[in-house]
This record gives structure tokens, C-alpha cells and sequence, in this order.
């Protein structure tokens, strides 16, 4: 009885700690709103800085940085007991409903030259969670330095190269998101840098109450502690510019417009006039139309592509 009790403490804890974020996430993503922080609130963990890439096409971007011990105790999450260091930012509302309507979602991200990985342990720049905090995609860095996009919806996770490692450091990178939310017939396409490198099919979440968090997330820190024999683990800076949201995509990368509506066919040109043929016959006959005109086929189905 008493573990009963304890259990339903636990989910209205949960459950009015998820209320709470909810309410605190108010504006929506591509608002001039100030961002809203998840699970992170040290001085150093975000800040709005200069472009460092110097191109001076970015007034300002945001910078994130993990420290050792960065993490948080939360009702919704005990990342220390979690073995999670964060520095993240929450993009947009934590969903009330299950989302069932296609969305776009874009930024930027630059990994400095001296970013260091982390291996074994995982290094994660951007994932969409669930309304208990847990990873449905991720974009996080491997062992050898490749970018990879990580399907947690399956059974068994699977994942794709989005960046190779002699290409990510160094450099701002370009990412496009278009996701139809379904737990059975949805999709996941992704664009790096205007070329598709992602074409998932099929569930994209479970209960689909979904939403984006970016900046610095890792996780499973003992196994970076046991392997290489030390309690700390280095400080990670990576850089964003601010996440956009859409439910249209127009002017991203991979968005297309839908196909013309077709035109109906026409029988007879501009140019050319159909006379009716007169003829007279002795005997009296019913009345016919001397015109025989092509029944319009209509227009055809909207496409999208």
C-alpha cells in the first residue's frame, strides 16, 4: 500500500512539475522572446556573444558551455542522480496534446575548433523529448567525430551520419527539420547545408507530446570516468544561432511548393471558329444540338511534393 502511495506521489510530482514548464514556455519559437533555459542555470551555461566565425553575417549567437558537475535537480528530472550535465535551451511550448500536424524546425551550429568529444560518454546538440524529458531524435557526436542523427522511436535505436568528422569543426552548419508527428504513418526529413541526408517513413513518436531543446546535453558520464580513468570530464562550447519553428517551411532548406493546380483541357484553339452544318431534309426530325462539344475532364488533384 505504502509503495502504491509513493508511485502516485511520484506521477502527480511529475505531472505538476511537466504544468509548470509548460506555463514558464510560453512563446513560440522565431518570437523576439527571451530564451527560456532547461534544467541550467549557471552564469557561464548561455550566453548571447559575437559570431565566432568573424563573417559579421550574425550580429548575435548564442553560446553554450558544460562544465564538470553542471547539473541540475529538478522535479522533473534529477540529472545528477541521471548522470546529465546540461547547458540547454527549450525551443517553444511543451506541448499540452499530442501533436498530429506536420512542422518545420531550423537553426545553425558551429562546433569550435577545439571542441572536445567526449566518448563513450554521449555528447547530444539538439533533440526532440517527450513530456517526461526523454529523447525521441537526438543530433549527437560519436566516437569517431561524425554528426549523427539518433532514432530512438524504435525498438532498437538506429542511426545516420548527417556530418562527417573532417567537415563538422570549424564551421557554421545549416540544419532543416520537416517532421510529421504519428505514431504510425508519419515522417522525419532532415537537411545539412541544402542537401537531404535524412528520409525516415513510418512512427515518428509513441504518445507524440513533443518538443525541441538545443545546446549541450551529455549523458552515460561513467563510462567516459571508467575508461579513461579520471572523475571530471572537459568543458564542452558549442555555438547556435536561435531556432526557428514553422508549421508552412516556406523559404527552408528542402521546402517545396505545392504543384500548380492543372489547367482543364481545351478543345478548340484561339484562333479557330467552329461553324455549325446546315442541312435540310424532306422529313421532320427532332431537334439535335449541330455542336458536339468535348465534356470538360476537370482539374486535377493538388500535389505536393
Amino acid at each position: 500500500m505504502m509503495a502504491t502511495s509513493n508511485n502516485l506521489l511520484h506521477r502527480s510530482i511529475l505531472a505538476l512539475g511537466m504544468a509548470m514548464l509548460c506555463l514558464s514556455l510560453q512563446p513560440s519559437l522565431g518570437q523576439a522572446s527571451n530564451p527560456t533555459r532547461f534544467l541550467s542555470t549557471t552564469e557561464w551555461g548561455y550566453q548571447e556573444v559575437e559570431d565566432p566565425a568573424g563573417a559579421g553575417q550574425r550580429e548575435k549567437v548564442q553560446r553554450f558551455e558544460v562544465r564538470p558537475g553542471d547539473c541540475a535537480i529538478e522535479r522533473i528530472s534529477n540529472d545528477c542522480k541521471r548522470e546529465l550535465e546540461r547547458s540547454e535551451i527549450v525551443a517553444g511550448p511543451v506541448p499540452e496534446r499530442a501533436l498530429a500536424q506536420e512542422q518545420w524546425y531550423l537553426w545553425q551550429v558551429f562546433f569550435p575548433e577545439d571542441y572536445t568529444n567526449v566518448y563513450p560518454a554521449r555528447s547530444i546538440h539538439g533533440q526532440f523529448l517527450n513530456h517526461r524529458a526523454e529523447p525521441v531524435w537526438t543530433f549527437e557526436v560519436g566516437s569517431t567525430g561524425v554528426l549523427w542523427l539518433g532514432n530512438r522511436v524504435e525498438q532498437e535505436p538506429n542511426y545516420i551520419s548527417l556530418i562527417d568528422e573532417d567537415l563538422l569543426l570549424g564551421r557554421w552548419h545549416e540544419i532543416s527539420v520537416n517532421v510529421e508527428w504519428s505514431k504510425d504513418e508519419g515522417f522525419f526529413r532532415v537537411w545539412v547545408n541544402g542537401q537531404q541526408r535524412v528520409d525516415h517513413r513510418g512512427p515518428t513518436c509513441s504518445n507524440c507530446k513533443v518538443f525541441f531543446s538545443y545546446g549541450i546535453m551529455r549523458s552515460e558520464l561513467s563510462r567516459f570516468r571508467s575508461q579513461l580513468k579520471t572523475k571530471k570530464l572537459p568543458v564542452q562550447v558549442v555555438y547556435f544561432t536561435q531556432a526557428v519553428k514553422s508549421a508552412s517551411g516556406i523559404g527552408f532548406p528542402g521546402y517545396v511548393p505545392p504543384a500548380p493546380k492543372e489547367q482543364p483541357a481545351d478543345t478548340a484553339s484561339d484562333n479557330e471558329t467552329i461553324k455549325p452544318t446546315v442541312t435540310v431534309e424532306t422529313n421532320v426530325l427532332p431537334a439535335t444540338d449541330p455542336l458536339a462539344v468535348e465534356k470538360d475532364r476537370g482539374e486535377g488533384d493538388d500535389e505536393r511534393l
